[in-house]
């Protein structure tokens, strides 16, 4: 018999904070759930802490890689592997509140229409100190447009480790993969469906702690003017076809395109940034 949850959990070299994010999934008030951890080929102690973890809990199923295969891809299998109705990945460096499962599967188990649970995001730096907090804002009264609206405006990266419906995510992750040419910013256009065609909810009773590294954006994030346009031009054009293709009326499709420069300056690219950086890339080609 499934689990009602898979947790998808790709890991390389987490040694140092994986047992917190084990231990915060263990911990849950919700327990029917299944936790996949592909170890891409990891060189220090994570394999150890792994099979300490899966001899003493059965829902862990423990894969380990016989060779990197890349951090997406690692998120691709995960995925692929799973069992259940829903899914959500872990990261092996943020937590959960103990009753993170319960809320956003409740959130999605009484309204089929909805794909998406998204949970508080509370951002934390290496020190420990609070860097930021977003929750989606109460939508019961909203229009179907304003709710849209408010979930393009206040989605985060953090809530890509939301609760989807499997079947919905794996559409949504190929789409992404597919059609978009980056790592950055990669996570929103993932979401963008959801939100677009009104599928996401905010669970504001729940939160989810992400450790800022800043590993990510050191690696992924394209830096200079000539890198920074192509990317740009990708995300508006895969944007601009999730919303045009999405279930919205006209009208509201057009207010909608009309937005996405707004959701790209805080979701992809600030614009008075790259506008900077375009001026001194052109005095330096001059």
């Amino acid at each position: 018999m499934h689990p009602a949850i898979s947790i998808g959990m790709p890991v390389f070299n987490g040694a140092a904070h994986l047992a917190e994010a084990l231990d915060s999934l263990r911990a849950q008030s919700f327990t029917d759930f299944e936790i996949i951890i592909s170890d891409n080929c990891s060189t220090d102690a994570t394999p150890r802490i792994i099979a300490q973890y899966a001899a003493r809990d059965a829902r862990i199923r423990a894969i380990r890689q016989p060779e990197n295969i890349g951090g997406l891809a690692n998120f691709r299998f995960v995925l692929e592997s799973a069992t259940a109705p829903f899914f959500m990945w872990a990261a092996y460096d943020d937590w959960h509140d103990p009753n993170y499962l319960e809320a956003l599967h409740g959130a999605l188990a009484v309204d089929s229409n909805l794909a998406m649970a998204v949970p508080r995001i509370v951002r934390k730096r290496m020190d420990g100190t609070i860097a930021g907090v977003t929750a989606t804002p109460p939508m019961a009264e909203r229009s179907r447009l304003s709710r849209v609206i408010a979930l393009l405006s206040s989605s985060a990266g953090g809530m890509f480790y939301g609760l989807y419906r499997t079947d919905a995510i794996r559409v949504a992750y190929d789409r992404a993969e597919r059609d978009f040419p980056y790592v950055w910013a990669a996570d929103h256009l993932t979401m963008l469906p959801f939100f677009v065609n009104d599928r996401a909810v905010g669970v504001p009773q729940t939160s989810f702690y992400n450790r800022e590294t800043g590993v990510s954006e050191e690696r992924y994030r394209p830096q200079t003017a000539s890198h920074l346009w192509p990317f740009l031009c990708s995300f508006l054009r895969f944007s601009g076809r999730e919303v045009c293709q999405s279930g919205l009326p006209v009208r509201e499709k057009a207010v909608c395109l009309v937005y996405l420069p707004v959701y790209s300056n805080a979701k992809a690219v600030k614009w008075r940034r790259l506008l900077l950086r375009t001026l001194f890339w052109a005095k330096e080609a001059g």
